[in-house]
């Protein structure tokens, strides 16, 4: 099938605010149906809000010369991951947010205590 959506899933939804610890979040590019589409490469673009920062992003093609703290990565065989820090003495919520031009974007929310 065609891949319509972006999905993202954190492996940590609670993280201290210590900045330092980590939630590691890897997104799909689904189609209508919210199975993963292996092929697909589509442009991803990261955006953060709240009491986090994004430290990383990945994709795990070796050809990729992108930068790790680029906010821009392009999806690979169907998939990326993205790397949020907390702030330290900031606790509260991260908003992280994928865009893909023809996608159906995604959204999650991580606790910083």
């Amino acid at each position: 099938d065609t891949a319509s959506q972006i999905s993202m899933k954190a492996d940590r939804v609670n993280i201290k605010a210590d900045g330092a610890d980590l939630s590691f979040i890897t997104v799909t590019i689904n189609d209508k149906n919210g199975l993963m589409v292996p092929r697909s490469k589509n442009r991803l673009k990261f955006e953060i809000s709240g009491a986090g920062e994004i430290i990383a992003t990945d994709n795990g093609d070796a050809t990729d010369l992108s930068s790790f703290q680029s906010t821009n990565r392009k999806a690979y065989n169907g998939m990326a991951l993205v790397i949020v820090r907390s702030i330290k003495g900031k606790g509260g919520k991260i908003k992280l947010k994928a865009v893909s031009d023809g996608l159906k974007s995604s959204e999650t929310t991580i606790l910083s205590r």
